[in-house]
């Protein structure tokens, strides 16, 4: 099951996990929303569930599923079941067909039942199909030989245009039609009631609204809306099972308001230039000389497993004392608060006394200036800490710490939407606000080489992390062991020159002799505003250079050589395929699958042996 969810995840079509040997529920916790192409996620489901079925999510696809062996649609049209088999075809336990087509551009079909002919459904836009090996109702899907999906999504055939025309009448397709069969087009027909019903129960609850609130609306919507109306028992078991779930809290903060009613104290009045210089002679006090001010706050971002909860005690120290702190920034001695939830209390007690000892701190220069709350599986976010933050009395700490910032982020939280994430970052800097503090958050960067990379991209989520934020600063691998480099973009001092560190367990030290550009991976250190020199090699890759550098004998899969070639211009990923598939044709690598239906390998073809 597992080599199976990777050779989709490496044809780009997302999967995620179901129960075994059946169709549904899904494991994860937001099912087919937690569709993923990422192989360490991929590994990670099916490490925790090894038989669970593998289902693919259809958004942009078109998958024409027909119940049963003998199923008579098209039975007497033998042409259109021969165009139909023009797709790749997944035999399902039961004796029936899936055709897999991709959607044609500017086509939005969504999921039906039984609408197309009697038992013939659609999996598309917001649905999904358990694929091959899966196993359900004693027996497996196995792909039609010939017609296995092998393809990515944009190199599948569209549908023909018989059937084109028939999904476009339907009154859930794309709005086409006004009127069919006597239903207007926002009608909910039989066959769809609980889905549609489901789904906007789910909308309601995401926003905070109570299960009578959304059950009254419910029972609006299917006296108005479905045909015929679902029984009122059926309306208040969807409104209750739903209403189990908790709110999703980013959308309950917006829809209630909470930014606004904590900025109400704070009332919008214009100032002239001359006001302003007036009123804010200075900047704000230094906490971090040269990263940091009173009320602002600061990303420190390393790849995973670097050290940073050291790190963090390490900053805690040096404040606390009013010491440099990486032997570069000079520090204002305040109190400071790490919340960390990743540290049970036995490994804080453990760790910051040898951070101490190693810098030669006595433990009587900061014992009582740092505090810590060890909220490790206790599900705190934001949000929910508001009570906490409220209790705290402005000007109490100078720093508090988020150790690990992503597990501050509310539960359902898209990390990756930009918008989402800078009212997140509103929140903070009201907190600071009130509180006359600093915020450092301690965040990870994604999966893979970051050198490419410049400093305000380093980060895992969305972009506006780094633009919401007053300082971003960056620690990625040296290209000498034990070594990284310290590289800032900040928003009230002048430009953090980049350096280098090494660690010595448990701490990191200033490392002037190495250079800060030898990052691991090959890439400078160059920001977006210096010029790229000309790379005569981006436009270079012939067949024979790429096998040379990227294929060995050693056989490895597509996306690893993806990944391998990522950051190089010349490189893109369809122009990776494209190479692969030239190589392969001239011979010159080798292509095989890893077990049946595992993951395309690919090796150096063997020399041929001179001939006697």
């Amino acid at each position: 099951m597992l080599n199976a969810a990777l050779w989709y995840a490496d044809l780009e079509y997302p999967v995620f996990p179901c129960t075994p040997g059946r169709k549904k529920p899904p494991l994860t916790e937001h099912g087919l929303l937690d569709a993923t192409t990422d192989r360490g996620q991929i590994e990670r489901w099916w490490t925790q569930h090894p038989s669970a079925n593998v289902a693919i999510r259809t958004d942009g696809l078109l998958v024409v599923d027909i119940d049963g062996a003998g199923n008579p649609w098209l039975a007497d049209d033998p042409g259109r079941l021969e165009e139909l088999a023009n797709a790749p075809i997944s035999l399902t336990p039961r004796g029936g067909r899936q055709h897999v087509f991709r959607q044609p551009e500017g086509k939005h079909w969504r999921n039906s039942a039984s609408q197309l002919a009697l038992h013939v459904d659609i999996r598309a836009d917001g649905g999904y199909i358990v694929a091959p090996p899966s196993v359900a109702n004693g027996g497996a899907y196995r792909w039609c030989e010939d017609h296995e999906l092998d393809v990515p999504a944009d190199r599948l055939p569209e549908p023909p245009a018989w059937l084109i025309e028939l999904l476009d009448a339907l009154p859930t397709s794309n709005g086409h039609q006004a009127v069919r069969n006597g239903l207007q087009p926002s009608t909910i027909p039989e066959g769809q009631r609980n889905d549609t019903l489901a789904r906007l129960a789910g909308t309601m609850r995401r926003v905070g609204m109570t299960q009578a609130e959304i059950a009254a609306a419910l029972h609006q919507v299917n006296a108005g809306r479905c045909v015929p109306p679902l029984d009122a028992r059926e309306i208040d078991r969807i409104a209750a099972s739903v209403a189990r779930y908790e709110p999703d809290q980013i959308a309950t903060a917006v829809a209630e308001g909470h930014w606004q009613q904590m900025a109400e104290a704070q009332p919008v009045q214009p100032l002239s230039v001359r006001d302003i210089v007036a009123k804010y002679p200075e900047l704000r006090e230094p906490v971090i000389h040269g990263l940091l001010r009173r009320g602002e706050t600061m990303n420190v971002i390393s790849v995973p497993k670097l050290g940073k909860s050291w790190l963090v005690i390490d900053l805690a120290q040096a404040v606390a004392s009013g010491r440099m702190w990486l032997e570069s920034f000079q520090t204002e001695r305040g109190d400071v608060l790490i919340l960390d939830n990743e540290l049970h209390g036995e490994t804080s007690a453990h760790r910051i006394p040898k951070v101490a000892a190693t810098r030669g701190i006595p433990i009587d220069a900061f014992a009582d200036r740092v505090f810590a709350v060890n909220l490790r599986g206790q599900l705190k976010d934001v949000f929910s800490l508001r009570p906490f933050f409220e209790s705290i009395e402005p000007g109490r700490y100078r720093v508090i710490i988020l150790d690990a910032f992503y597990r501050f982020m509310p539960r359902d939280m898209d990390e990756n939407d930009n918008g989402t994430m800078a009212s997140l970052y509103n929140h903070l800097d009201l907190y600071a606000d009130r509180l006359g503090c600093c915020f450092v958050l301690i965040h990870h960067t994604t999966k893979g080489n970051q050198s490419a990379k410049s400093v305000t991209d380093v980060g895992a989520g969305a972009g506006s992390q780094s633009r919401a934020t007053d300082t971003h600063l960056i620690l990625r691998p040296h290209e000498e062991t034990d070594a990284v480099v310290l590289d800032a973009a900040v928003r009230s001092w002048p430009p953090v020159p980049a350096r280098c560190l090494r660690w010595t367990f448990p701490v990191w030290s200033l490392a002037d002799e190495l250079d800060p550009s030898a990052l691991r991976g090959g890439k400078s250190t160059r920001r977006k505003d210096e010029k790229k020199p000309d790379d005569p090699k981006a436009s270079a890759w012939t067949v024979e250079r790429f096998v040379e550098v990227f294929i060995a004998k050693e056989p490895t899969s597509k996306a690893e050589i993806r990944d391998a070639a990522k950051g190089d211009p010349g490189l893109s990923w369809r122009r990776v395929a494209d190479l692969l598939e030239i190589a392969e044709s001239q011979g010159l690598i080798r292509c095989e699958r890893s077990g049946r239906g595992g993951r395309m390998l690919y090796s150096t073809a063997p020399e041929e042996e001179p001939s006697p």
